[in-house]
């Protein structure tokens, strides 16, 4: 019997546990690499990729701006807050962290592209590169 009630006791706390990492990560904001694709030239779109310069040039979406994540905090600041950013990186770990961040610094309409470049090259949708 006591032992039936330590057991409750403790999947409780793990319940609770899964409902603060959930409640943590709830405000991520996603967006396929299609969705990017389709909203892209939107005037009230900006895309940063936030890889190195060097990743940069080897292969981006055309209408990115580069920001690299080491870098954030002196660029975070100067987004605009009228505007639907997404943030891309190689496979959406970096640009999930530049998301997050940009969030806590007051920015709303802040999106993460799920899979990075990875997945973009995987839709078959097209990338520049070189300078």
């Amino acid at each position: 019997m006591r032992m039936g009630k330590v057991l409750i006791g403790i999947l409780a706390l793990f319940g609770l546990s899964a409902c603060e990492l959930q409640d943590a990560t709830a405000q991520q904001k996603t967006v396929t690499p299609r969705e990017v694709y389709e909203q892209r030239t939107r005037k009230d779109v900006v895309i940063i990729d936030v890889r190195t310069p060097e990743e940069f040039q080897m292969e981006r979406i055309r209408e990115a701006l580069n920001k690299p994540l080491q870098t954030i905090q002196e660029w975070v600041n100067t987004l605009p807050k009228d505007k639907k950013i997404y943030f891309v990186c190689r496979s959406g770990n970096r640009s999930a962290q530049a998301q997050r961040i940009a969030q806590q610094a007051g920015y709303e309409n802040t999106y993460n592209m799920q899979g990075g470049m990875l997945a973009w090259k995987r839709e078959g949708l097209p990338v520049v590169s070189g300078r």
